[in-house]
């Protein structure tokens, strides 16, 4: 998290043709360093990885992990085999490298990437996992592609793996102008200030294939300038005999 979720009750007039991946990697590249100092953003960051490892079993020895985002990496690095965190912005991957070459772990435990996913084959060196994460994010995209940015998410599994999407839940914009303006939201780099439903997320899992094991729950709430949003864990599996759609 980071003040970059200090959102200002205002809508993006116009989505259509507006660019969310560079508007969201300029901004993230201007904030990176301040990233992890948002009040709540570590106790936020700690209760979303231990929702994923108190759903499904982690085994260090060989469960692997892609981190689009890269905001649990911290708390899922210990317990798993290798992971892979990639975002948009090359000074946020800049900022995960330095924190994890500082504990001495090398490249085959931990790898950042700054990258743009969009579904290609042989993307990411053809590299499939057992666990795609993508917290805190799905707000900042744009918001007539979150189908295609699931799918590609979904098509980085392996058969029986997990995909992990926490968010806002539901809210009504009026929750936001508490937060007075948000640097994210006049940079461009916020496509949805409602939150999303259980009923919406379903169906993005349905349409990339994830049909397996869905859940959507409560885990936590943020709090952010005198105002409380909530924030939702969704996850379900891959079948183990089926392909998933391709992406964009």
């Amino acid at each position: 998290m980071s003040h970059s979720h200090s959102h200002h009750h205002r809508e993006h007039h116009g989505h259509h043709g507006h660019d969310f991946a560079a508007s969201n990697r300029a901004h993230f590249n201007a904030h990176a360093e301040t990233y992890d100092e948002f009040p709540g953003a570590k106790e936020v960051t700690k209760k979303i990885g231990e929702a994923i490892l108190q759903t499904i079993p982690f085994d260090k020895e060989s469960t692997t992990v892609l981190d689009f985002a890269c905001l649990v990496s911290s708390v899922l690095v210990p317990q798993s085999k290798f992971l892979l965190g990639v975002d948009i912005s090359e000074a946020m991957i800049v900022q995960f490298t330095k924190r994890f070459a500082a504990q001495g772990l090398s490249a085959d435990k931990v790898k950042g990437m700054a990258k743009e996913l969009k579904g290609e084959p042989g993307e990411l060196d053809g590299m499939k996992f057992d666990i795609v994460t993508c917290s805190a994010a799905y707000h900042h995209f744009d918001p007539s592609k979150l189908q295609n940015i699931t799918n590609t998410l979904a098509s980085f599994l392996k058969p029986g793996g997990y995909l992990f999407i926490f968010d806002f839940e539901p809210t009504e914009e009026s929750m936001f102008e508490a937060h007075n303006s948000s640097d994210a939201v006049k940079d461009g780099a916020v496509g949805t200030l409602k939150g999303f439903s259980e009923s919406v997320m379903r169906s993005l899992y349905e349409g990339s294939g994830l049909t397996e094991s869905f859940e959507y729950s409560h885990i936590t709430t943020f709090g952010m300038r005198g105002a409380d949003l909530d924030i939702f864990m969704c996850k379900a599996r891959k079948p183990v005999d089926s392909m998933t759609p391709s992406g964009l």
